[in-house]
């Protein structure tokens, strides 16, 4: 039988990988991710920026990262799409 401190020791977790981010709670991520990407884009609406946070919430390996490193990826994009 294990002792008591050994059932209640973290295990590891795939989610200590570059770059990822569990946030537990969905509503939470869209919140963070639609506030940098209005941050970066000025002239975005909070609504728009909602709605598309929501959008990539939906992909599991955007969900699994940072939501500010999502945003940040999406608007490098956006200025290479430009040029």
């Amino acid at each position: 039988m294990h002792p008591t401190f050994d059932q209640t020791r973290p295990q590891p977790s795939r989610w200590d990988q570059d770059g990822a981010e569990y946030v537990r709670s969905n509503i939470d991520w869209c919140a963070r991710c639609s506030r940098r990407l209005v941050a970066l884009n000025p002239g975005l609406m909070v609504e728009q920026a909602l709605d598309l946070s929501q959008e990539l919430s939906l992909d599991d390996n955007l969900r699994s990262k940072s939501p500010e490193l999502v945003a940040e990826d999406l608007h490098r994009v956006d200025l290479q799409t430009e040029d």
